[in-house]
């Protein structure tokens, strides 16, 4: 029994059952049972939620709102009804299917909205890096943009120092906090997580929020968000929230330490830098996508070969003994893979948004494959496959492509099938054009154990994914779009020997 006196709405349910939703729905319930003002909602601590006109019913009975396998509240009709039990168990599921698909689409905004946050302070940390500030002034740019997106009253960057095997306040805020502050019990927290944790962790009755900031193994130091008024904390959430963010600060840190001292080596490395600096801020214009959540784990897993192959390169350029001339060329492999961090960024925002805008020009095909070939296969990196790029076109052989956007399908298939092949017996990738009739036709083969026929029907899909970790399955689907761009199809077979093979093609030009 529910007293007839008027309660407050409780937050919990509004979030399940919003009024504006039930109005409709009781409304049509009603009026196809012949029900007049009959229907009451009440929440899990017997408050009413929503009750016909002024009074209750004097007796009724109830059945429990379902959401996730919890009760969030009950949905009572008067017990002289007839048929009410049969009529209760109706509404009730109803009512816990629409209560539940709201919670859902509230879990998946909210997830959207961090995926966006989190690509939001990748773009802002690489337009901070591209600046060439000093260290100190980098730390200050990144506590900020990410306490915009935490909101604590307080907090820090300790960066680590070798030396003394401890940590230093790089940047703090507010401004007017005194040094000391962060030297006492706030350090000894922000000390114990970098040497004890992977994650951030939770400290003081939740009112201190710690994070490592690791690259690799490389200690780095530790960033620390803290409230000072009681009431206000932490939760799993900002936890969570903190350590995406952490992961990406630690390797813009990182990076930016690197092009600090690459800085300081070479005129022709600060003319990189300056190039570096135009290709974020291109980066940056970005930030108009709006994203939903997987979008972001893509790009930052498809950047990872390529960071490593800047690294690699920068560590060169560190060594005494490398020539003008070799500065020259390491520096411009870091360009053109900085310029493929952007193309890779702006095929997924071309694809999310739509664009079919595509800058064909007719190139000789054993020149294109030459530059394929350098983007597989440049200087200095070894794959743990062999890969090899086979023309079988007459000499001469013209095609019509956007040299840059075409390339990702092969660096997109080949970099899947290293991934699907490596440590499964793989030892081989093949790219091969040939001429079939008025058509080029390209395949990419490797040796390894194919791919399920269960994905075969769907693997072109958006989100469609299989046998990757941080994989979110845009990579064929963008693949796929290219190729439909130029005027081609793309299908998959399985290869002799039971390995993956992808075939596409494109139209000849005239005369080609």
């Amino acid at each position: 029994m529910v007293s007839n006196a008027p309660q407050q709405h409780t937050a919990d349910l509004q979030e399940y059952l919003p009024q504006y939703t039930l109005d409709d729905v009781i409304a049509s319930f009603e009026a196809a049972f012949g029900l007049t003002n009959s229907v009451v909602i009440v929440d899990s601590t017997e408050q009413v939620y929503y009750r016909p006109g002024s009074s209750l019913p004097a007796e009724l009975q109830y059945k429990p709102i379902i959401v996730d396998h919890r009760s969030v509240g009950k949905v009572g009709l008067p017990a002289a009804t007839a048929n009410v039990q049969a009529l209760l168990n109706h509404l009730a599921i109803v009512l816990s299917h629409l209560a539940l698909e709201t919670w859902r689409q509230r879990q998946l905004s909210s997830e959207a909205l961090e995926r966006y946050e989190e690509l939001n302070l990748v773009y802002e940390l690489g337009a901070i890096l591209s600046q060439a500030l000093p260290l100190e002034k980098i730390m200050d740019a990144v506590l900020v943009a990410i306490n915009d997106i935490i909101q604590a009253e307080a907090g820090a960057v300790y960066v680590w120092d070798e030396g003394t095997s401890t940590l230093q306040p790089a940047s703090f805020l507010p401004e007017n906090t005194a040094p000391e502050f962060w030297m006492g019990r706030v350090r000894e927290l922000a000390l114990s997580t970098l040497y004890a944790y992977d994650d951030a962790q939770i400290f003081d009755a939740d009112q201190v929020l710690c994070a490592p900031l690791r690259h690799d193994e490389e200690r780095l130091g530790a960033l620390v968000l803290l409230y000072e008024h009681p009431g206000q904390t932490f939760n799993a959430d900002d936890v969570r929230l903190l350590n995406t963010l952490t992961h990406h600060t630690a390797l813009f840190i990182h990076a930016a330490r690197l092009l600090a001292q690459l800085s300081n080596r070479t005129n022709d490395l600060e003319r990189t830098l300056k190039e570096l600096q135009s290709t974020r801020d291109k980066l940056s214009r970005a930030e108009r996508l709006s994203l939903i959540g997987q979008t972001m784990s893509s790009l930052v897993h498809d950047m990872k070969n390529p960071l490593a192959i800047i690294l690699g390169y920068a560590g060169i350029l560190q060594e005494e003994n490398v020539t003008y001339e070799e500065r020259k060329s390491f520096a411009g492999q870091i360009i053109t893979y900085v310029e493929m961090f952007s193309s890779m960024s702006q095929e997924i925002l071309d694809y999310t948004l739509g664009d079919e805008n595509v800058k064909k020009a007719s190139v000789p095909l054993d020149l294109f494959l030459r530059q394929v070939n350098d983007l597989l296969l440049p200087p200095g990196l070894v794959r743990p496959v062999k890969i090899s790029i086979e023309n079988a076109t007459p000499a001469g052989t013209m095609i019509t492509v956007d040299s840059q956007r075409f390339s990702r399908v092969f660096q997109n298939l080949v970099n899947n099938a290293v991934d699907a092949i490596e440590g499964k017996g793989g030892t081989q990738v093949v790219v091969r054009a040939e001429q079939n009739g008025d058509e080029i036709r390209f395949s990419i083969t490797d040796d390894g154990p194919g791919l399920p026929p269960d994905i075969v029907d769907t693997m072109f899909e958006p989100f469609v994914t299989f046998g990757k970790q941080h994989g979110t399955g845009l990579g064929l689907a963008i693949v796929d779009h290219i190729v439909s761009l130029h005027g081609g199809r793309i299908r998959y077979e399985t290869a002799s020997g039971g390995g993956a093979r992808f075939i596409f093609n494109v139209p000849r030009p005239n005369g080609a």
